[in-house]
């Protein structure tokens, strides 16, 4: 959020806002012991970016308000391990994500993005449905979007990276990111499946 200019730097130096919260899960790529990319996770039925700062940009379909549906944030590739390629750091992020997705329950991961992001959700073969129209903020173009989970679009990123196995490795105790003892899934939703 400081690259983005979003909020102005902590006096500590750590970058935390109101979302880092309880709620949110974070996934670190760790490579010789240094944190090379990252993701934050929350259900959209918290408080997240998209609700509380860029909901105007979902005029096409509301707001997602759905703990199955994650809000995607604070993805970082150090910039040593930025790369042009489909088989770089931030596709290994991405499928990592799947896969955790996937894990968890989870039916969509998205929210508020640089629309370049968007021809790399093509290239994976992933679906991103718009929540509205694009728009400028500071200078860069924003999309909000969500990405549906699938076993089909872990498939297709593992098959561009050449893995079969999973990325994650887990650490530490872990706590369910659907709480499916106080959620029950939209008729709608099911009747669609």
């Amino acid at each position: 959020m400081h690259q983005k200019h979003w909020r102005p730097p902590s006096p500590d130096g750590r970058e935390l806002d109101q979302f880092d919260t309880d709620a949110a899960t974070y996934l670190l790529g760790i490579e010789d012991g240094r944190v090379v990319t990252s993701a934050r996770l929350i259900p959209t039925s918290e408080p997240h970016m998209v609700s509380e700062v860029f909901s105007h940009m979902c005029e096409k379909s509301g707001v997602p308000r759905r703990p199955d549906w994650a809000e995607w944030t604070r993805t970082f590739v150090v910039p040593d391990k930025r790369s042009t390629g489909l088989r770089g750091t931030l596709t290994q992020l991405c499928c990592a994500v799947m896969e955790y997705a996937l894990d968890e329950g989870l039916s969509a991961v998205g929210g508020v993005q640089e629309t370049y992001f968007m021809p790399h959700h093509g290239a994976l073969k992933w679906h991103a449905e718009p929540m509205g129209m694009a728009r400028e903020e500071n200078g860069e173009w924003y999309i909000v979007a969500y990405i549906e989970v699938n076993e089909a679009a872990l498939a297709s990123v593992r098959k561009i990276l050449g893995v079969d196995n999973s990325l994650l490795v887990r650490r530490g105790a872990q706590v369910p990111f659907v709480d499916i003892s106080s959620w029950r899934e939209p008729q709608r939703a099911r009747n669609q499946a």
